[in-house]
């Protein structure tokens, strides 16, 4: 039997869903796990993180690529959701973890594009074209995201609205209540 490695990733501990506010990390998960018991892989180890896919150092994923070089690994193939749950750091920052990774002999497999999947009939070529395309859709993903925070965060702040952690229910901030009287 295959053995499995899960690897699922959020920015934030409080990412949901649109659909029904499950929180994406377990959607990310139960996905994963039905993957591997569709192909009859045994799962033998998950690695879970709330970090940015822009950050090179993330606990989970160092742990991935340094158990995937052990002699005697506890997985011979990764699943992924996305290529955006492994990086957003573009087209080299997603070939260098997949190179880690097809040079320990592990191969790796990703729910919503297979045709990623090192083990697909898709020439390497055509893998690598698509996947250089998908990396570099999520970095500029990621890009716009960050400055879309940063100008919603300097407009709140022009407009004096207190930023940071969001209201809790009976207790409004007092700017707040002063932009509300001022007509703001």
């Amino acid at each position: 039997m295959t053995r499995a490695a899960i690897y699922a990733r959020v920015s934030r501990p409080d990412e949901s869903s649109a659909e029904g506010g499950e929180p994406i990390l377990e959607n990310q998960l139960r996905d994963l796990r039905e993957l591997a018991a569709r192909r009859g892989y045994e799962v033998t180890k998950e690695y879970v993180e709330i970090a940015s896919g822009n950050d090179s150092e993330r606990a989970g994923l160092s742990a991935l690529l340094h158990d995937a070089a052990l002699a005697r690994r506890p997985f011979d193939v990764v699943l992924f959701r996305s290529l955006s749950r492994v990086t957003r750091k573009g087209t080299l920052g997603a070939l260098e973890i997949l190179r880690v990774l097809e040079g320990a002999g592990v191969s790796w497999r990703f729910l919503e594009t297979p045709v990623l999947d090192s083990a697909e009939d898709t020439s390497p070529l055509a893998r690598n074209v698509l996947l250089a395309v998908i990396a570099e859709l999520d970095r500029d993903y990621r890009e716009r995201i960050s400055r879309s925070t940063k100008a919603s965060y300097q407009r709140r702040k022009q407009l004096s609205v207190a930023t940071g952690q969001p209201l809790k229910w009976g207790r409004p901030r007092k700017k707040i209540e002063s932009v509300a009287e001022a007509g703001a």
